[in-house]
């Protein structure tokens, strides 16, 4: 039986291989399947690359690295608890030399350095490496090739660091224990670490690392030692996880929600395509029965003509996931060095799997309609059912677990599907206005237009169904690669006019008073000045942070570093107060704290909730009693956890700034004195940033490029999709368009205008989707108004009339094969 199942099946499918919206369908599982699997492999090459890359390049058993020094009893603790242990030191300095300067990773080691691998030096730039045991001598520096030639430096040369002079003796090749060294683009020095102590940084600037050699007992006790005497440093070591791991994974996150973008453009395409598919397989089913097959018989043909399709589709999905997961990894190869390609078969099957449960989803309600099949479905061809409303609800449940699996934001995630539901509202409104104010007030006159106007209001459902698909794809193409531009250029104008064109982020009290000196001098003008103090969360209600919560979060990663906390008797100019009350002037109260509001909404923490500092290696517990967002208008030096100023009677920490500075043309020489006196001092121009940002910028547009694609792809077949479900209705119309004497030419002019009038509509609202979307985005993320270029907009518009009109009428073109023949036929 099964054996005669199958083959009728396979005819079945044979059948309709080529039709229309058979292609479609398999177009859309095509596209989401090489999406989810090439992601899928690409992270797992990824993570497994960190792994190898911790072991590899950790440069001891395990690290402990923390700001301050550790105490005599806790280095006596620390080497009981290992074999061997060798100390260094790293700050952020920048190196001045003839009037150049640049900012570089310092790092101090001893004689004893590495613990494990190998330290390779060289005499030059074109040298062999060498393999050198213990750091340089004192009075000597090695410097990265990188540095070596930014600053246009000799071996031999001399280079001054605060009040000390040091020699150019070897050039740094690599560094045993440089765990980030495919990831930080840091350039980097090593001296001596006596040297370090008599440059005297401030201690809490510096950070002090431990390479221990120990056994898997030995790390687990050193972790409990850690986790309880230590609370605010850390710990890496070759059993655990990369200290990028979690990045990555919140990265890969980043792409599977936007993905629901895709899974939203192929729900509506399948929606579409189901209004043939449901017709289709319901008639086929009813034949079966009223030859004596059973509503069981047509469900297993249905479905073995589905998993025919699926299987098909498979082997096409795993070799071209296969070829863009290489070339992925090609383009990353730049960043992660040395990544491999690997065939992942078990991991393609898996998510292939995972993928065609996900479609089976979208295909229940083919399948719940053959059980309301009847022979009676023969003569009654439009009896309404409730499977398209069922789909859509497949639809919604398909978009819920994308963005249960892969959000760690919740604010984000739902201004995301909050924007789409604004777009459909409004291209919903749109349209019923349009075709109805439109029709209303040409009802007086003759003509075409007129009469398309009255027949697209006929079938305002229908069209609106389809102005929605098309609509909503062309508002996400928009979204991704307009708002992207839009945000580069707003961000770059806002801060030259409130932030100068260099930004301190951190300079300690003399430093500052050096900086202030300095720009009176020199007649430079300072804008802001704001004073923070270095804190590290680590309990959240008396929970330790590494366990608060298991899912990555962008705020938690942020928390589990050292970050900023500023003190204000009032609220700060650019900020607003969302939930709760500030503090009084004078108030005995200290230990409360105003958090961001994004922060507490991704951590879903409310006003009440207690937070554990580690300052200065002193622990202070704060409550939550207000929250605050940024708002523009008074710069954009903000902070995301704020306390009283009597607050800082009661803590003994250093005490740093930031600032920002306005610079003409003939002072940017000057810096290279500041730096060469305070070297610590972190300052970046808005050059500096707007490259950085560019950088990004362009990383993030190389991505979207690649969403663009598929979006592209997806919204044609949205296009396609809604015309063939509309195409009996077209021919129909058309056949009686003729019927009164009219020509098909008359037939293919209302099809113009009609495509015009559909591509009108979904031009203004997507472009109004659009900029109703960057307004939110701009005032929540970044309290800024969304300027668009206007420019591009109208070209936007243009492209957006011309390319659906030309593509509508050009799909159309088959209902325009009706004749009154085939009308009469039909009736």
């Amino acid at each position: 039986m099964l054996n005669h199942h199958m083959q009728l099946a396979w005819h079945y499918f044979a059948q309709e291989y080529r039709q229309p919206h058979q292609q479609l369908l398999r177009w859309v599982q095509a596209i989401l399947m090489i999406f989810i699997v090439t992601l899928s492999l690409s992270s797992n090459t990824i993570q497994k690359y960190l792994q190898g890359n911790l072991q590899n390049l950790l440069g001891a058993d395990a690290v402990l690295t923390q700001k301050d020094n550790l105490t005599t009893n806790q280095f006596t603790s620390l080497t009981h608890l290992s074999e061997n242990v060798v100390k260094t030191l790293q700050i952020n300095a920048t190196l001045t030399y003839n009037g150049k300067w640049q900012r570089s990773k310092l790092k101090a080691v001893g004689s004893d350095y590495p613990l494990q691998g190998k330290l390779l030096t060289s005499t030059s730039l074109q040298s062999p490496a060498t393999v050198t045991n213990g750091g340089p001598n004192a009075g000597n520096i090695w410097l990265d090739s990188r540095l070596f030639a930014s600053l246009a430096l000799s071996i031999g040369d001399a280079i001054n660091i605060g009040e000390l002079t040091f020699i150019v003796s070897k050039v740094l090749i690599h560094e045993p224990d440089r765990l980030m060294e495919g990831h930080n683009v840091s350039m980097r020095a090593i001296v001596n670490i006596d040297d370090m102590e008599k440059l005297a940084f401030p201690t809490d600037l510096i950070q002090h690392r431990y390479l221990v050699s120990a056994s898997k007992s030995q790390i687990q006790q050193l972790i409990e030692w850690q986790q309880a005497q230590l609370p605010a440093a850390k710990i890496h070591h070759k059993q655990g996880d990369h200290p990028l791991a979690s990045f990555w994974q919140r990265t890969e996150n980043f792409l599977g929600l936007a993905s629901i973008i895709l899974f939203f453009m192929a729900a509506i395409a399948i929606e579409q395509i189901a209004q043939v598919h449901l017709k289709k397989e319901q008639y086929f089913s009813a034949v079966c029965m009223s030859l004596g097959a059973t509503k069981a018989t047509g469900l297993q043909l249905s479905l073995i003509k589905w998993l025919i399709n699926i299987l098909l589709l498979i082997p096409v999905v795993a070799i071209l996931s296969s070829v863009f997961h290489w070339l992925i990894l090609g383009w990353l190869s730049e960043t992660f060095v040395e990544i491999t390609w690997q065939l992942e078969l078990w991991l393609t099957a898996k998510t292939i799997a995972i993928c065609v449960l996900l479609f089976a989803v979208f295909h229940a309600p083919v399948w719940l309609t053959l059980w309301q099949t009847s022979v009676a479905k023969l003569f009654h061809q439009n009896q309404k059912n409730m499977s398209l409303g069922f789909i859509k609800l497949c639809a919604l449940v398909v978009l819920v677990l994308v963005a249960v699996k892969y959000s760690d934001n919740g604010l984000l995630t739902l201004m995301l599907v909050g924007s789409i539901s604004i777009t459909i509202l409004l291209m919903a409104a749109i349209s019923w206005t349009v075709l109805t104010l439109g029709e209303k007030a040409t009802q007086g006159f003759s003509g075409l237009i007129p009469f398309t106007l009255f027949m697209m209001k006929q079938r305002l459902l229908s069209k609106s169904t389809q102005i929605l698909g098309i609509g909503l794809s062309t508002f996400l193409l928009l979204f991704t690669l307009m708002l992207l531009k839009d945000l580069g250029d707003t961000m770059v104008s806002y801060q030259r006019t409130h932030d100068g064109n260099v930004m301190v982020s951190q300079a300690s009290q003399p430093e500052m008073e050096a900086i202030k000196q300095w720009s009176k001098d020199h007649n430079i003008s300072l804008r802001q000045t704001k004073p923070y103090l270095y804190a590290k969360v680590v309990k959240i209600n008396d929970q330790a942070l590494s366990k608060f919560t298991e899912k990555p979060s962008d705020s938690l990663a942020t928390l589990s570093r050292s970050i900023r906390l500023h003190w204000s008797q009032t609220i700060p100019n650019n900020n607003h107060l969302v939930q709760g009350q500030w503090w009084q002037k004078e108030t005995k109260n200290w230990q409360q704290i105003s958090l961001e509001e994004e922060v507490m909404t991704d951590l879903g923490l409310s006003l009440g909730d207690k937070l554990t500092f580690i300052i200065h290696q002193q622990s202070y517990t704060f409550t939550i009693t207000a929250s605050h967002v940024y708002k523009s208008g008074a710069g954009s030096i903000t902070f995301w956890v704020q306390m009283p100023q009597a607050a800082i009677q009661h803590i003994n920490a250093p005490q740093y700034n930031m600032a920002s500075l306005e610079l003409n043309d003939d002072q940017w020489p000057l810096l290279s004195q500041l730096w060469t006196n305070h070297p610590s001092i972190r300052m970046v121009s808005l050059q500096e940033l707007t490259k950085q940002f560019d950088d990004i910028l362009g990383m993030i547009t190389k991505v979207i490029s690649g969403f663009a694609v598929m979006i592209i792809l997806l919204a044609i077949i949205v296009i396609l999709s809604s015309i063939n479900a509309l195409e009996s209705k077209e021919k129909k119309k058309n056949s009686v368009i003729m019927s009164f004497g009219f020509l098909k030419s008359t037939c293919l002019q209302l099809n113009i205008i009609e495509w015009l009038i559909t591509a009108l509509i979904i031009a203004i609202g997507s472009i109004a989707g659009t900029y109703i979307t960057g307004m939110l985005i701009y005032q929540s993320q970044f309290s800024l108004t969304y300027q668009p270029n206007l420019f591009i907009l109208f070209i936007t518009l243009a492209i957006i009339l011309s390319t659906v009109t030309l593509l509508g009428v050009y799909a159309s073109r088959h209902s325009l094969k009706s004749s009154v023949k085939q009308l009469m036929f039909d009736v």
